[in-house]
């Protein structure tokens, strides 16, 4: 699969066959399998002898002695790129046709903020109404076009990351203000991240923000509070995006930042969506050597977890 003879692999660097830009999944990988967890089809690249970079599927399991101690992994590697290649097909038609909707649902958004204006001027209590809600399902709309653009893009290995230091604070509260246009019935509120700077991509981390605030919104159906946090942890900064909505069983959360995955549950079953907003979360944040961690229980709301290098 390689291409490397026994002579020329044995006892060098598993290293050898990783790119260099996926080097950073290998100790979240490892670390994952020091706790006792089996990796199961975790989909990645490897890198041939002769620097040909492929597709692959991982499984990784950990071997325990007769005393019940992890001495050593196991791994399977399987070659998945004619999978690869038939979803890069279907991602570029998605993101054809989703930038195709862009255009036209701009032009359709400018004019209705257009007569939402003019509505305001006259007074007209139904226009303004009618507009405003309009409004709303149009950002919506232009969120859910978004979502499948970078999905395609993060699935084709075309997503890049602009590092640069920020005040995490300002971006917060940019987030909030955005979601709070999305809702009425939800208190949105910003806490503990005065004067915290970060090295992230702005961008990707405000979008991370608005993907998490969305679905509080989206599944807090009776309206509520919902708070963002900040806690200084040694280098690190914790973000915390809490609800108080229907909440996530157990069993759901492991599947959670799965793609297309949405969480079945009767009160929130009219709910809009595709399932692709969490993976995207997960993604965009293992880009940036962290994860996404939730703390949920049923009836009583969820609690979103990720962290960022504080500078």
């Amino acid at each position: 699969m390689y291409g490397y003879t026994a002579d020329e692999i044995i006892g060098r660097s598993s290293y050898v066959l990783i790119p260099e830009e996926k080097w950073f999944e290998e100790p979240q990988i490892l670390e994952r399998v020091k706790n006792g967890e089996r990796v199961q089809q975790f989909e990645t690249q490897r890198i041939t002898k002769d620097r040909r970079i492929f597709d692959v599927s991982l499984t990784i399991s950990p071997i325990y002695d007769a005393a019940g101690d992890i001495v050593g992994l196991s791994k399977i590697t399987r070659d998945i790129t004619e999978k690869k290649q038939e979803e890069r097909r279907k991602n570029d038609f998605i993101a054809m046709v989703s930038h195709e909707l862009k255009t036209p649902l701009t032009s359709m958004r400018s004019y209705i903020q257009v007569l939402l204006g003019r509505a305001k001027n006259n007074d007209d209590s139904f226009g303004i109404n009618a507009l405003t809600r309009a409004n709303v399902q149009s950002k919506k709309m232009t969120n859910m076009i978004q979502d499948f653009l970078d999905l395609a893009r993060l699935e084709n290995g075309r997503i890049t990351l602009t590092m640069e230091v920020f005040e995490l604070d300002e971006l917060m509260k940019e987030a909030a203000a955005d979601a709070q246009f999305l809702s009425t019935a939800h208190t949105i509120r910003t806490m503990g991240c005065e004067g915290i700077k970060v090295k992230a991509d702005r961008d990707k981390i405000g979008q991370v923000l608005i993907n998490l605030l969305s679905n509080a919104i989206k599944y807090s159906p009776k309206g509520g509070t919902i708070d963002i946090s900040c806690t200084r942890e040694a280098e690190r900064v914790k973000v915390c995006i809490a609800d108080e909505g229907v909440g996530i069983s157990l069993s759901e959360q492991k599947k959670l930042f799965n793609r297309f995955y949405r969480v079945k549950n009767e009160s929130i079953k009219t709910v809009s969506g595709f399932g692709i907003g969490l993976y995207l979360v997960s993604e965009i944040l293992q880009y940036h050597n962290s994860k996404i961690e939730v703390e949920s229980t049923e009836g009583k709301g969820s609690k979103f977890y990720f962290s960022l290098e504080m500078c």
